[in-house]
């Protein structure tokens, strides 16, 4: 759940279960007001947070694969991917719960 389109109200990013799209679905409370299709995701990639990483004010994916143990950013424009990065590898025998900036540095 992040804003996504910059309207002051938050938004879900949504992952398809039985296939590899993802989209986001833009919120006026508990209404769904318009949709977008995001990039679909790689194979063995799971969408698992939002947050803006990069600054920009637009929420960005956070994938993660299991098999890898491997995490990766995606940054976003509103639905548009405009680049990406891996992000540190997770230890054995833990999950990505949440993205968000618990130090409080930006």
């Amino acid at each position: 759940m992040a804003d996504f389109n910059q309207d002051s109200h938050p938004d879900y990013g949504v992952l398809e279960a039985s296939g590899n799209r993802t989209a986001i679905l833009y919120l006026l409370g508990p209404m769904v007001i318009g949709a977008a299709v995001g990039l679909p995701r790689p194979a063995g990639w799971a969408l698992v947070a939002t947050a803006d990483f990069n600054g920009d004010s637009y929420p960005d994916y956070v994938l993660y694969n299991t098999n890898m143990r491997q995490t990766a950013i995606w940054y976003l424009n509103n639905n548009v991917y405009i680049g990406g990065a891996f992000g540190p590898p997770l230890p054995v025998g833990w999950a990505l719960l949440a993205a968000a900036d618990f130090n409080g540095d930006g």
